[in-house]
């Protein structure tokens, strides 16, 4: 039973994100901090899970939480964006002290100082990353499952990132540790530079990619009927224009605020999962090119992204399936933790030289080592070490 209890911390944790933030005031930031609390001291003084995929699944119930966290993801923007506007659209407000005996009406009141809403920026946002973006990646994995695309695309919208769903999969996925993968951080690279980069070159190869393909087929990418690159960018508008028809033009700047903090939190996590990791283009993509993590609330909360050298070596897998590799490459700390660390890019590459020094040393082919040596001279980064006599 465990196994099918572990999918729904998500959806719980949304739940929790929601009823802290309909308090108003600085209960804004209360998700956010409670969310490092729990993330961190789980990761830290919790068991490293391990465990093996259970045998036997029930897949209705092991799915059933991905698709509730696009309601559960509507309800908590729709939410917030209210609080933010004025009068009560829809009788909104009214409906929910009714019926349930929340006072949206004393939560908008209670929330008067701009710090008190970037708290809101800040959570939303998180819960937008963790339960849109990670919901969403699993999803737009399973490519042959219209129904799966679907609800994927439209979580990724949360962040205004369905390009996401062509440059991750087609693109990500064949170039990982390629100097051509805007997702692959570089040695020595902020994570300042990186989401710069990143956020810009994956959007400009899910473009080409999406273009190439469609000439293949005599169609463009600008028709929307054939294109899911472009139906992906009208669903990003059109979350900009239901902010605006919630709580007009703040609104919009709110929504923006919200879905640019979303996805800094993906760009983040794609900087530390590859973080100074060399693969020879062409050759296969293994498990020792992705930083894995077997801490549990990174592995059990997140739908098991935590254990990505199973899921670069088996995009389409499901997260129920994947394994812990604990022989793979691991990162120092959980994933809240990574984030954070990542934000101070001296600590950052304090804590990254050994694990680098480490995959150098234990992973890498020799062709791999050649690159890495390349790397970590172009970097100037100090700590690294390569010798000549491990090249041989």
């Amino acid at each position: 039973m465990s196994k099918y209890l572990k999918g729904w911390l998500m959806p719980a944790l949304g739940v929790g994100f929601l009823l802290m933030l309909v308090k108003g005031g600085w209960w804004m930031w209360a998700p956010f901090l409670a969310a490092i609390v729990f993330f961190i001291g789980a990761d830290r003084w919790l068991p490293r899970d391990e465990s093996e995929p259970p045998r036997t699944q029930i897949t209705l119930l092991l799915n059933l939480p991905l698709y509730l966290m696009l309601p559960m993801l509507a309800l908590l923007n729709f939410t917030v964006l209210w609080m933010f506007g004025s009068g009560d659209l829809f009788g909104y407000g009214a409906w929910v002290k009714d019926t349930v005996g929340i006072d949206l009406f004393a939560g908008r009141e209670a929330t008067t100082h701009w710090f008190q809403w970037a708290g809101c920026v800040v959570t939303v946002g998180l819960m937008n990353a963790v339960g849109g973006t990670v919901t969403g990646h699993e999803l737009t994995h399973r490519t042959a499952h219209p129904f799966d695309l679907f609800m994927g695309r439209w979580m990724l919208a949360f962040t205004c990132d369905t390009s996401f769903a062509i440059e991750h999969v087609y693109g990500h996925h064949v170039n990982v540790g390629t100097p051509v993968d805007p997702a692959t951080a570089r040695r020595g690279e902020s994570f300042y530079k990186f989401t710069v980069r990143s956020t810009i070159m994956s959007f400009v190869h899910a473009f080409q990619l999406e273009r190439a393909r469609l000439k293949k087929l005599g169609k463009s990418v600008w028709n929307p009927f054939a294109s899911p690159f472009l139906r992906g960018n009208i669903e990003n508008i059109a979350m900009f224009v239901a902010a605006y028809l919630i709580a007009g033009w703040p609104g919009v700047g709110l929504w923006a605020a919200i879905a640019f903090v979303g996805k800094q939190y993906l760009e983040i996590t794609n900087y530390f999962e590859h973080y100074g990791l060399v693969r020879v283009p062409g050759q296969p993509v293994q498990p020792r090119h992705s930083w894995n993590s077997n801490h549990w609330a990174s592995t059990n909360v997140l739908f098991s992204l935590a254990r990505h050298s199973h899921h670069h070596a088996e995009g389409e897998a499901p997260y129920w399936t994947l394994y812990a590799y604990p022989t793979a490459p691991m990162l120092p700390q959980g994933y809240l933790s990574m984030l954070l660390i990542a934000l101070v890019p001296p600590l950052f590459k304090k804590i990254m030289t050994p694990a680098l020094n480490e995959w150098d040393e234990r992973h890498a082919s020799p062709a791999e080592r050649k690159l890495a040596q390349e790397a970590s001279r172009q970097s100037g980064m100090r700590g690294l070490k390569i010798t000549h006599a491990k090249l041989a």
